[in-house]
């Protein structure tokens, strides 16, 4: 992959931020009270809360190149040629269509109706979405799904310029991630449990 841009909202970073802030509160509050246990507990139920919300929050991500697109999952990565691409989609999510099937990016979600009421025409400027004959409130740039869209637009029609489109479909499985998470929450419910 050349020439890559990494797509991630900051929200992500910013949830994982509060919850780990929210975590040390309490481990820093059980310590002050001198209950050494409950430090330790709470200590290993933070930093299985940390990987369950870095893999579910902040590891889904969107890699743009020259060649394609690739679209990071929790457990699924599809690794998709700009060429095989043939549509793309910003209902509930962002999505790419290919004759093999429609990926969806957890990255990139798509914002509810109450939206349409802050979009104006202005919004749309610059964008290369005025050629599409219906806006959605989906499409708005100041959504995460209309971001993700309006750089696959650009890239995809620079990659076919330039030459550099992949003509390629590559599906894999995060089985690391899987086992994190099910150890993570086996953990959290024995501790709550107990």
């Amino acid at each position: 992959m050349t020439n890559k841009h990494v797509y991630r909202p900051r929200s992500s970073w910013f949830y994982f931020g509060f919850i780990a802030a929210v975590e040390l509160s309490v481990i820093i509050a059980f310590a002050v009270a001198g209950k050494t246990q409950d430090v330790i507990l709470s200590l290993i139920n933070s930093i299985a809360a940390d990987v369950l919300c870095y893999i579910l929050l902040v590891r889904p991500k969107l890699v743009y190149s020259d060649e394609g697109i690739l679209i990071v999952n929790p457990l699924r990565s599809f690794d998709i040629g700009w060429e095989v691409a043939n549509e793309f989609d910003t209902r509930f999510s962002f999505k790419v269509e290919t004759d093999k099937g429609t990926f969806g990016a957890w990255a990139a979600t798509a914002p509810g109706r109450m939206s349409t009421r802050h979009m104006h025409e202005s919004d749309y400027r610059g964008t290369g979405l005025g050629s599409r004959k219906v806006i959605s409130p989906s499409d708005n740039p100041r959504a995460e799904s209309g971001v993700a869209l309006i750089l696959a637009l650009k890239r995809k029609s620079e990659a076919v310029a330039a030459g550099t489109a992949g003509n390629y479909l590559t599906k894999s499985f995060n089985w690391v991630g899987l086992a994190l998470c099910i150890l993570c929450t086996a953990t959290l419910i024995y501790n709550f449990l107990h």
